[in-house]
Order: structure tokens, then sequence, then C-alpha cells
């Protein structure tokens, strides 16, 4: 199994710049390695216009990295 080394911030830095894409212009800026890792971990799936889209974990992640999170409040 590969290990994915990703820095603070920057998982939900790259599924917010693929939650952000218009559906008609995908998201082609998202390195390789780096989909990749995101599909692994299944935090998105391969869309029907041949880009990424979010799945329910995706949006999961990403709402759980906002500072305005429940369990950031503490």
């Amino acid at each position: 199994m590969t290990a994915f080394r990703f820095q603070q911030g920057e998982l939900a830095y790259w599924l917010g710049v693929i939650a952000a894409a218009v559906p008609s212009e995908p998201a082609d800026d998202v390195p390789p390695h780096i989909a990749q890792a995101l599909e692994i971990l299944r935090c998105v799936q391969p869309a029907a216009d041949g880009g990424l889209q979010l799945t329910d974990k995706g949006r999961l992640a990403l709402r759980m990295a906002d500072p305005a999170a429940i369990h950031h409040l503490q």
C-alpha cells in the first residue's frame, strides 16, 4: 500500500479546488498523484465529463476542515 503524505491543509485545499470547479470546466490543475490519492481515500470519484466529483466522504472532509466546524469551537 502506498503512503500518501499530505501537508496540513492540503487535503482540504484540493477538495476545495475540485468542489469549486465548474462542471463544464473540470479541475485539470489537480496533480495526478493528488487525484489518485483522493480516489483511493474515496473522497472523489470520476465524473461523467472526465473530471472529478466529490463523494459524500469528500464533502464531509471539506466541511470538517472548515474553521467554523463544531469540533473547532472548543
